[in-house]
């Protein structure tokens, strides 16, 4: 069916024969297919068949194929599909969604709907819990289970978010199965479903927008040493760091820092020098409200979001360690 939306699209597909089998199994490419445009160019591309894409999935695709790799999956959204482009892989579904470009050759086709879901189907509630707004709450319940049978205000104060969207992500949880109400009050269920889904939407809503500033330094070894300055600063360990202080077989190569605002002294007195791209030190906003004294780190449930939104496959590794060997991970997979 893809093969069959590129050749609307004016490309002509031609799976390669069988003498390249051996080839495309030792690259890990599910086909091999050559495609030519109408003015002659053609590209090789080894063909990476996903069945579902999700932006997490996409967050950490690691596609090594010898040849440009080309993914096929039934259905791209927009969220998916920007990340890819980000990505430089080029792909098509089945609906018709495409983008590949190579040489003077430039296909980008976007908007197509999923067809296997009908148009009267897609709620926009999903915004009210999934949305940058929506995800504080959800993370503050995710944190703190208990926060569950707390009434709005108390949710709002500790997640940041307004009244009005504390109540549409309770509904909204509610209705999908993740909140019920019991002898107690509200109860969190399916933890571990649910982290899953707000780590997916984290990485495409939130993430990004957290950024306070990209720093680079060439000694990273000073920072576990560091642990009163940060306390008395406000600052918080993320990332494969608070990874690492979880796990201490985990060797972590980059350091996310939570504040409420960018700690100047601190930067000046580790001499941390600003990058033009992505450092090794990553200062981000601290989003929630709910004080923790006692906590260097981070909730777990953001560390684990954070390694999986790094794109970096060693990180997605160590996230899979954390969710084993961590308490509130595995309190939250066993609710």
């Amino acid at each position: 069916m893809a093969v069959e939306r590129l050749g609307e699209l004016g490309l002509r597909g031609e799976v390669l024969a069988v003498e390249h089998a051996e080839s495309a199994e030792r690259h890990r490419a599910d086909a091999v297919l050559r495609l030519t445009a109408g003015s002659g160019a053609t590209r090789t591309y080894g063909v990476e068949i996903k069945p579902r894409l999700t932006p997490e999935l996409a967050t950490s695709l690691n596609l090594s194929t010898r040849f440009p790799a080309l993914l096929v999956t039934t259905y791209i959204s927009e969220p998916v599909a920007e990340r890819l482009r980000a990505l430089g892989i080029d792909y098509v579904d089945t609906a018709g969604n495409a983008h590949l470009a190579w040489d003077d050759v430039l296909v980008d086709v976007r908007g197509r709907r999923n067809p296997a879901v009908p148009r009267s189907r897609t709620s926009p509630s999903g915004a009210g819990a999934f949305g940058r707004a929506g995800l504080r709450v959800v993370f503050v319940l995710l944190s703190w289970p208990d926060m569950a049978a707390q009434p709005y205000r108390v949710l709002a104060g500790a997640s940041g978010a307004s009244l009005g969207t504390v109540k549409a992500v309770i509904d909204e949880l509610t209705g999908a199965g993740y909140l019920y109400t019991g002898a107690e009050g509200r109860r969190l269920a399916r933890g571990g479903e649910l982290l899953d889904h707000w780590s997916e939407a984290y990485s495409i809503n939130l993430h990004a927008a957290l950024a306070l500033g990209e720093f680079s330094v060439d000694d990273l070894s000073w920072w576990p040493d560091s642990e009163s300055e940060m306390r008395s600063l406000g600052i918080q360990v993320g990332g494969e760091a608070g990874a690492g202080l979880i796990d201490p077989h985990l060797r972590p190569a980059s350091l996310t820092l939570y504040a409420e605002q960018l700690p100047a002294r601190f930067i000046g007195r580790h001499r941390l020098v600003r990058a033009e791209d992505r450092g090794n030190v990553h200062i981000r906003e601290r989003f929630w409200h709910r004080p923790e004294p006692d906590a260097w780190t981070v909730p777990s449930p953001l560390i684990y979001a954070d390694l999986l939104a790094s794109g970096d496959p060693r990180q997605r590794e160590h996230g899979d360690r954390i969710r084993t060997s961590d308490d509130r991970l595995i309190r939250l997979g066993r609710s």
